[in-house]
């Protein structure tokens, strides 16, 4: 793999967030939090410009969908059903339903994206993403 992409995708994580501050995507850095983990997974894959391509149209997918998720809990709507002085369980479970039948419609989006994605890796990027995977499974993040 190519060293200086790797340093150069390392250098301006620490550049933008700080030394010793990893962000781990939440708060208001998350947008640069995600640019940086498109570098970090393009550097370490070595993808060429379409794959790069195909790799931010897998994650822009999954973005939304956790946002979709985490409005569930901050919307308006979960501050309506505890409005009143019984929960709303009928209301709620109409709510949740809702949102599990869009992230159930999503499903076949993310799984086409990830898989064109996939499809396009050679045999040494398919290596190296299994690793990094490996690596990620047991929570070690100090060099995704």
């Amino acid at each position: 793999m190519n060293f200086f992409r790797r340093w150069h995708a390392h250098h301006e994580f620490h550049h933008h967030f700080g030394h010793g501050h990893h962000g781990r995507g939440f708060g208001r850095h998350a947008d640069g939090y995600a640019q940086h983990l498109l570098a970090r997974v393009g550097a370490k894959l070595d993808l060429d410009d379409e794959q790069q391509r195909r790799l931010g149209v897998w994650f822009e997918q999954l973005q939304r969908q956790r946002e979709a998720l985490k409005s569930v809990a901050r919307g308006p709507e979960l501050a309506s059903l505890i409005a009143g002085e019984q929960f709303p369980r009928e209301s709620a479970q109409q709510m949740l339903d809702a949102r599990l039948d869009a992230l159930r419609a999503a499903g076949p989006g993310l799984v086409a994206s990830f898989a064109d994605f996939f499809d396009s890796l050679d045999a040494e990027q398919r290596q190296v993403l299994r690793f990094v995977m490996r690596r990620f499974g047991r929570g070690r993040r100090d060099d995704a």
